[in-house]
């Protein structure tokens, strides 16, 4: 440990005389892929950074000082953005700060961002940020998960700028906080809180008309895609046009330049033999958007992609592109050591989705936590499928249930994920909750009965194009899939519990006979749910090393399990517990520094033989 510890410090050494020599900044790479701009600056590195267990900074306007607080105060210092207070990448690792710290970056935009509009982004922000450039107060955002932005061209100056962000941060159970603990270290299956900026903070240059965001509504049974483009301030005169290149970057034949009318345009592409994605395809198309103004000069310019697939349920199926699709997933936290939520370099996300599909998983269920758009695009590029999966609330007790303004939070911050990650092909499944949790007092609660449906409509009228997981695990009541938690110590109870799920019931009554065998389950519906023929996923199971589970090795173990959920030909799919170990939940097939502890090709013969 000590040998590591050194090793840490001298490499944040390294990093921090790195960056006065000027090179990169850590992540690098530009944060989202699918909104590409040429001219854009990145402000990670090193920050100022002050804790405030007082609350005083704001009152003592800290935003407006040379640097933050009080200069030799005993926890000032600095910090490696983009890498959480508790993350050794940092150079703090500090795991209980104080609820209220403070960052301070001072720059000099860069010269091809000068004399344009700017656009300042954060891509995470856990949990409250408020934000001042040069003083002047920008805004704030609610939400340790999604990202936000300002427009600063007033607010910068020439010469050195000051960007100062103070966050609130704390471990109560009424934020969405997903799997971070609210103790003061992780237990059972919780881990690490996480606070602060833990994502990439840039800037970009913008068109004084500029593309927001767009979405692709793929219809390829009328041949068509639609393409919705977001813009700011459109003015008459103002033309929208795409540039299309197929997956192997020949030029195809593009919609109509169409002209801005409104905040929100749209685009009808015509495809001709669409090459379509999928996990064994993943052909993407590269989109080029431009924005013209009435004299035909290109004003904004965002670059893109597309992967072109469909989505659907039918006879008890879930189809891609119109085909049965058997879905062999793992559970993935998201939990990149020596940092926690954000890794060291983007590399490590790549490696993470080719390690599983190495071992012969298609897909992932992306646990609790709202990735990062890098992690994404990698599934997108490497054809990996993904079930997304809105973080919730930890109420474990009775007297914790959400209050109003929590729940509204948490359909914000969903309403931010899915608009955030709407166009990436690999995420095909929305999980709304998972395991009731912030969902407790819906058995004796209309109130929260009702929000729940809300949460489900809001999350169809928004996508209307993906399925949807409404609860994930059991006491399901409106879902497209059908899936269910277990962790039954022996195989031949997990198979008397699949038995059940021929025919899924709610009645506590009728599960009584599975109790009666030790098989400890929830009814996969809610009372006074029918079922309706949706697909059936054992979406969580395994977890060999954690749970209890037959005296057998790790492989035999992976082997007898998975084999038992594929000779039930109305289970659709898994998803095992888990890829990596997590802190101390170590039941992964790698370990926490992603080391296979088995061979890769032994897991992915087994995978390879449940064959639909």
């Amino acid at each position: 440990m000590l040998k590591l510890d050194l090793i840490l410090l001298l490499s944040f050494v390294t990093m921090i005389t790195s960056f006065a020599a000027g090179a990169e900044p850590p992540r690098p790479e530009h944060p989202r892929p699918d909104l590409i701009r040429d001219a854009w600056q990145n402000l990670n590195g090193e920050w100022f950074f002050q804790e405030d267990p007082e609350d005083r900074g704001e009152a003592d306007e800290w935003f407006s000082r040379e640097r933050i607080g009080i200069e030799k105060g005993e926890k000032s210092g600095k910090i490696i953005v983009p890498f959480e207070i508790e993350s050794r990448l940092s150079g703090i690792a500090r795991e209980n700060p104080s609820e209220v710290f403070w960052y301070l970056k001072r720059f000099e935009l860069s010269e091809e961002l000068n004399g344009r509009r700017v656009i300042l982004h954060f891509g995470a922000v856990d949990y409250h940020a408020k934000v001042w450039l040069n003083g002047d107060y920008l805004g704030e955002h609610k939400g340790g998960y999604t990202a936000f932005c300002f427009d600063v061209t007033s607010n910068l100056k020439p010469g050195e700028n000051r960007l100062a962000v103070r966050v609130f941060d704390s471990k109560s159970v009424q934020q969405v906080r997903g799997k971070q603990t609210w103790k003061d270290q992780g237990w059972g299956i919780m881990y690490t809180a996480v606070s602060g900026i833990w994502q990439t903070v840039w800037l970009e240059a913008v068109g004084p008309v500029y593309i927001i965001r767009y979405e692709i509504w793929p219809e390829l049974n009328k041949g068509q895609v639609r393409v919705r483009v977001f813009t700011d301030r459109p003015e008459q005169g103002n033309f929208l046009s795409v540039t299309i290149k197929d997956p192997q970057g020949a030029l195809i034949k593009c919609p109509d330049k169409v002209g801005l009318e409104s905040t929100v345009t749209e685009l009808i592409w015509r495809v001709e033999n669409p090459q379509l994605w999928s996990p064994d395809e993943p052909n993407l198309y590269d989109l080029e958007f431009q924005i013209t103004d009435s004299q035909g000069k290109v004003i904004d310019r965002v670059a893109g992609y597309a992967g072109l697939r469909t989505i659907d349920v039918r006879d008890g199926e879930v189809l891609l592109n119109g085909k049965p699709i058997y879905q062999k997933l793992l559970l993935v936290q998201g939990y990149y050591p020596p940092g926690v939520y954000s890794p060291a370099s983007d590399e490590a996300f790549r490696k993470d989705v080719e390690a599983a599909k190495l071992m012969g998983f298609n897909g992932a269920r992306i646990h609790q936590k709202i990735e990062d758009p890098r992690y994404y695009y990698w599934c997108d590029r490497l054809g990996f499928l993904i079930w997304e999966e809105m973080p919730g609330f930890m109420f474990w007790k009775i007297n914790q249930i959400p209050k109003r303004s929590s729940r509204a939070q948490f359909q914000n911050e969903m309403s931010e994920m899915i608009q955030r990650d709407f166009n990436h092909p690999s995420v095909i499944v929305w999980t709304i909750f998972n395991e009731t949790w912030g969902l407790m007092d819906a058995v004796w609660n209309p109130v929260a009965r009702r929000w729940w449906l809300e949460c489900v409509r809001l999350c169809k009228d928004i996508d209307p194009t993906r399925l949807i997981v409404d609860n994930s695990g059991w006491l399901h009541r409106k879902t497209d899939i059908l899936d269910v938690h277990h962790y039954i110590p022996t195989v031949e109870k997990s198979e008397e519990f699949y038995k059940t799920l021929e025919k899924p019931s709610w009645g506590i009554l009728r599960n009584i006979p599975n109790i009666a065998r030790g098989v400890l389950t929830m009814p996969p519906l809610f009372w006074g749910t029918k079922y309706k023929g949706q697909p059936i996923i054992i979406s969580e199971y395994g977890g060999f090393g954690f749970y209890k589970t037959e005296d057998r090795s790790l492989l035999d173990n992976y082997r007898s399990y998975t084999q038992a959920i594929g000779q039930y030909p109305y289970i659709k799919g898994y998803c095992y517990t888990q890829q990596y170990d997590v802190e101390q939940e170590q039941n992964g097939l790698q370990t926490q520094d992603r080391k296979f502890k088995l061979p890769p090709e032994d897991i992915k013969k087994i995978n390879d033989s449940i064959k639909r």
